[in-house]
Parts: structure tokens; sequence; C-alpha cells
């Protein structure tokens, strides 16, 4: 006679779970030419009464490497993260912030004010302002100043 077994639904899921963590393991001794690749800072877009409201997260980012341009009912946001200290590559312990080049684009919604757009940086939080009002339609760059205001 044969003897049954109970199926345990968490073994297979510690299998599964140590499957992961091999696979990952590998990522742990990524090579640093591969820590310079694009990343995308995260965004929020809320509506006020007045206007539209961008802000992405940009720490470690200056607000001299930020450049914001808008074109064509687009608002595009381009900037570079620089590593704060160069380290000989066999120095590194874990390295998981992203450095490098990022650009976010935005579609404009309908009736905004682009003559009068302003953006600022505090805390490494970009804050586009958007009023609403007339849509103007010329291509130009929008300087970012050192207040979030």
């Amino acid at each position: 006679m044969r003897d049954l077994v109970t199926w345990d639904p968490f073994r297979e899921v510690g299998v599964l779970r140590r499957e992961i963590d091999r696979l990952m393991s590998r990522f742990d001794a990524a090579e640093p030419r591969q820590l310079d690749a694009p990343w995308t800072p995260t965004a929020d877009i809320i509506e006020t009464d007045d206007a539209f409201v961008f802000t992405a997260e940009l720490p470690g980012v200056s607000d001299s490497d930020v450049d914001i341009s808008i074109d064509n009912g687009y608002v595009t946001v381009r900037g570079r993260r620089e590593r704060e200290v160069e380290v000989d590559e066999d120095r590194y312990h874990r390295l998981e912030r992203s450095y490098g080049d990022f650009m976010r684009r935005f579609r404009l919604p309908e009736g905004v004010n682009e003559d009068d757009i302003h953006a600022g940086v505090a805390y490494g939080v970009l804050k586009i302002t958007i009023p609403k009002g007339q849509n103007a339609s010329s291509a130009r760059h929008i300087p970012v100043s050192a207040s979030a205001d």
C-alpha cells in the first residue's frame, strides 16, 4: 500500500524563494559600468483649482543639472545625477542608487498658460506649477530656482 503525502504549499514557496534569491544574487555583483544606466525619477501630477502641479523626486540632483522645456504641448524634464564620490571598482560593496541621465515627458492638459509656468527645487523635490489659462504654442525653456515655491 502507498503512503499518502500531504501537500504543503509553503514548501513550494520556499523552493521558489531560494530560486529567486539565487537569481537576484547575480545582480549583487553588478559591474560598475552598468550603474550609470538611465534612471526614471518618480513623479506626481495633481490638479488644483487654478493650476496643475508636477512634482518629481530628484535627490542628489543640483538645480543647475535640471533642464525643463515646453514644446508642442509637452513638458520635458531632463537632467543628470552624478556619483558624489568616486570609488575604485573593487571597493564597492553594494550600490542601489541609480546615477546618470534621466528624462520624463508629460503632455500638458488643454487650456494651460504656458507663458506663466515656473519651477523650483527644494529638499530634492522638483516642483513645476502650470497655471490654467490660455494655451501659448511657442517652444521655450523654464528656469529652475533653488526654491520649490
